[in-house]
């Protein structure tokens, strides 16, 4: 059962709730369980909602996700038909009721019975495939990781194929440098609430919908590599699933130790029986490109061997960060024989964070360019010095850009460990791991490149605090795997 405390008794409003603490049982959540954070994540007040919408997602969804093992897949399932069963019954998500119905899908078991055929994909046995509509991952690491070997593997197949990808507009930033990828852009309410993400599939549906108006049924294919646009899996897009092939990649390949752009790569073959190496894609635009050499070549200028870019962004979530001393000490030790590139993150806390960093080398005497998407062309026109760091503000493309022009990337558990992996450049990745040692496996980058993980159980980090000695013994670690990655680029 849930228990809260700190809060109200769920069926009495109360217009304070300071503090909500919800202890969740272990293995898999009862339905009684799960019915009570349904009613929590849809009471009228925000702080409640929010709470049991961040509960449902990050403690009992993410953690059944992120096992990779068979049993928790099914889980999965189980939980969120519940879930979708219990918001479509409400007043507010009629329409999300209508749309399943169309599909044939009118309650929770017709949801469960739906995803137990999709367990066996089959490609069809033809060449006439026009349009490939796949979906998008919603973060950006994860569509670099896997959804690019798709694209990758389309390619190679069914090379007259137009590739339509699914999701957020920043897609654009990473593939639109090859004309035959159009992104259609869509929004999933990462951080809604429960009602807002479920409504995002009605939009998937319209689209997949309307893209297949002007194709034969032979002509269409889908693809949904393990999406949350149709929360893994569980949601429809085509009335046709003989053209819709779904990749569960929380379940695909559980008996080994291969990272999902390896996985995905394989499971592609096994579908298609073509056996060329497949790696994880970008086709960044030229003008990414173009800006990351004009900074590349102004960073060579101060005569440093070596050009590094870093991002110290975790995607909001702080568990995957060492400490600050650690970030300032590397900062300063790389500055020795590499010019730097320092990227800011997404996040106001990510750039607070960035600043402080800059703050300190400019106190030590350092020369720090700080560029964005307003400043940087009048900036670096402008630039007569030769600044040790630059420091970017802006999009995810242009980051790309610049990785794709440095000769290394040290970051840690995010996005850019994909990109460098993808862009061929030698990537080292500080994994600060909190979930399972599968889980670390599973998201290690993956690529044409030369790339380095030094792993650190969280558990371990929380003995650093005030261990100097510890500390230090981390720092020369990562220090040693930045330079044999230098030397085996040589």
């Amino acid at each position: 059962m849930l228990a809260l405390s700190g809060s109200s008794p769920l069926d009495t409003p109360s217009p304070n709730f300071p503090f909500i603490e919800i202890a969740l049982p272990q293995g898999e959540p009862s339905r009684d369980t799960i019915a009570q954070l349904c009613e929590l994540s849809a009471r009228p007040e925000p702080l409640l909602a929010r709470r049991g919408s961040d509960v449902l997602f990050r403690d009992v969804v993410e953690r059944l996700n992120d096992s990779f093992a068979p049993e928790s897949c099914a889980a999965y399932d189980r939980v969120f038909a519940q879930v979708i069963e219990f918001y479509r019954r409400l007043p507010a998500a009629r329409e999300l009721d209508e749309r399943l119905r169309q599909f044939g899908l009118p309650d929770e078991a017709s949801l469960l019975e739906r995803k137990a055929r999709l367990g066996h994909p089959r490609l069809p046995k033809v060449d006439s495939i026009r349009k490939a509509l796949l979906l998008s991952r919603v973060t950006i690491g994860a569509d670099v990781a896997v959804t690019s070997v798709l694209i990758a593997g389309v390619r190679q197949r069914y090379p007259q194929a137009e590739i339509v990808l699914l999701g957020s507009a920043k897609l654009r930033e990473l593939f639109g440098g090859d004309a035959r990828i159009r992104v259609r852009e869509l929004r999933y309410e990462r951080g809604g609430t429960v009602l807002a993400r479920l409504r995002s599939w009605l939009a998937v549906a319209a689209a997949v919908e309307e893209e297949a108006r002007d194709c034969a049924p032979v002509e269409l294919l889908v693809l949904d590599p393990d999406s949350r646009l149709t929360q893994l899996g569980l949601l429809p897009v085509l009335e046709d699933e003989t053209r819709y092939l779904f990749f569960e990649s929380r379940r695909f390949g559980h008996e080994t130790d291969l990272p999902l752009g390896q996985l995905t790569a394989r499971w592609w073959q096994t579908l298609s029986g073509v056996e060329t190496a497949l790696f994880p894609q970008l086709a960044l635009p030229a003008e990414h490109l173009a800006f990351g050499q004009t900074v590349a070549r102004k960073l060579r200028q101060t005569g440093q061997p070596h050009l590094v870019s870093l991002s110290f962004g975790v995607g909001g979530n702080a568990q995957k960060r060492v400490n600050d001393d650690f970030e300032a000490a590397l900062l300063s030790q790389l500055r020795q024989d590499s010019a730097l590139i320092l990227d800011k993150g997404g996040a106001p806390d990510e750039r607070a964070q960035v600043d402080a960093l800059t703050a300190a080398l400019r106190a030590a005497g350092q020369q720090v360019l700080e560029l964005n998407a307003e400043n940087a062309a009048v900036k670096l026109a402008a630039e007569t010095g030769q600044p040790a760091i630059v420091t970017w503000d802006g999009s995810i493309g242009a980051f790309a850009g610049l990785i794709a022009a440095s000769d290394q990337y040290i970051g840690y558990d995010s996005a850019g460990q994909h990109i460098a992996a993808a862009l061929g450049v030698p990537a080292l990745t500080v994994f600060v791991n909190s979930n399972s040692q599968r889980f670390a496996e599973r998201w290690r980058p993956f690529g044409t490149g030369i790339s380095k993980v030094f792993q650190l159980p969280s558990e371990s980090l929380a003995k650093l605090t005030g261990h100097t000695d510890s500390t230090a013994a981390l720092f020369a670690e990562v220090l040693k795997l930045h330079q044999e990655l230098l030397e085996g680029c040589a």
